[in-house]
């Protein structure tokens, strides 16, 4: 493969990235959530040089459809990665450092090689920063995340003093897509394949938890924190809510730490959980935003964004 002299060249690899993962995608190394449990990160090796500048990581680019504009480059982690209007990619130069280089963190690569899922390798790139470290360039154009950006899939660094936008898996800008009329945000689009938290208003009920297409989700007073008691029958009248993984939630309108998951034997594998409690939808429920389930047999319950259940009920037909 053949790179233009201004591009020095980083070659894909398809293996693992290091971080060991559950079925449920839980961090099995550093901090973990709150609402799995949680490990101290192991300590510093008393051998390690103090001096030594910290090892930076192969950095990972894949890529990922979000509502608003389509396919973009994010990070190992889900974030969105973005290109700078002040840069240069012919020769590859970066401009932003200091306070901007704060605000707009580069996408850093040590020795090893930078891990590709969907990203032509022939794009990718390094240059040399101020600093010495290098950093990726895709297209040419320096990579960089945005800080504020608090979730995977936020694209809240778009159009920044019309200078920033999120990069296209060919480097170039990512454009505004034309909006869907029909569809729930995370279908098919922007977080297909997400577990998304959301609040709505409900005139009868007040905040109530839903999915990113407004399927409201319930608890169950047969449960236990953390346990599921609902199988057979049960599971097929009222589907668990299921849990994709850690770098997968896409959360509004509830305290990040109540979020957490079960494992279950069979399918799905993992089950939401908000405050500890086992989430789930009602299958009469047909359209976004029904609460046929509410009060069913006085055991099932639409959950606030505390966790807690809403005893109102509004619904009450049959079932478990």
């Amino acid at each position: 493969m053949e790179f233009p002299r201004w591009a020095i060249p980083v070659a894909a690899v398809m293996s693992a990235s290091g971080l060991l993962l559950t079925g449920c995608g839980q961090e099995t190394t550093g901090t973990q959530n709150a609402g799995a449990g949680s490990r101290q990160s192991p300590a510093a090796d008393p051998s390690a040089d103090p001096s030594a500048e910290p090892e930076v990581k192969p950095a990972t680019l894949e890529v990922a459809n979000v509502d608003e504009l389509g396919k973009v480059v994010t990070d190992g982690e889900g974030r969105t990665l973005y290109r700078f209007d002040k840069d240069t990619s012919r020769p590859p130069a970066s401009t932003c450092a200091d306070a901007c280089a704060k605000a707009w963190p580069p996408v850093m690569t040590g020795q090893g090689e930078v891990e590709l899922k969907g990203v032509d390798e022939n794009l990718i790139g390094k240059v040399r920063r101020p600093d010495g470290q290098w950093q990726v360039t895709l297209g040419g154009w320096p990579l960089y995340r945005y800080a504020k950006d608090a979730s995977p899939g936020d694209v809240k660094g778009q159009g920044v003093g019309d200078t920033w936008y999120a990069a296209a898996p060919d480097g170039k800008k990512a454009a505004a897509q034309p909006q869907r009329e029909q569809g729930g945000e995370d279908e098919g689009g922007r977080w297909a394949g997400w577990t998304v938290i959301k609040v709505k208003q409900d005139p009868a009920l007040g905040l109530i938890v839903t999915d990113g297409k407004g399927r409201v989700m319930y608890r169950f007073d047969k449960d236990r924190v953390k346990k599921t008691n609902c199988f057979g029958d049960c599971k097929k009248a009222w589907p668990p809510v299921p849990f994709t993984n850690w770098k997968k939630v896409k959360v509004e309108g509830v305290d990040r730490k109540r979020v957490g998951f079960i494992e279950r034997k069979g399918d799905p594998a993992c089950q939401l959980t908000i405050n500890g409690w086992p989430m789930y939808y009602f299958a009469k429920d047909e359209q976004a935003g029904d609460t046929k389930g509410q009060g069913v047999q006085n055991v099932w319950w639409a959950v606030s964004p505390q966790g807690n259940r809403i005893t109102t009920a509004v619904g009450g037909g049959g079932g478990y």
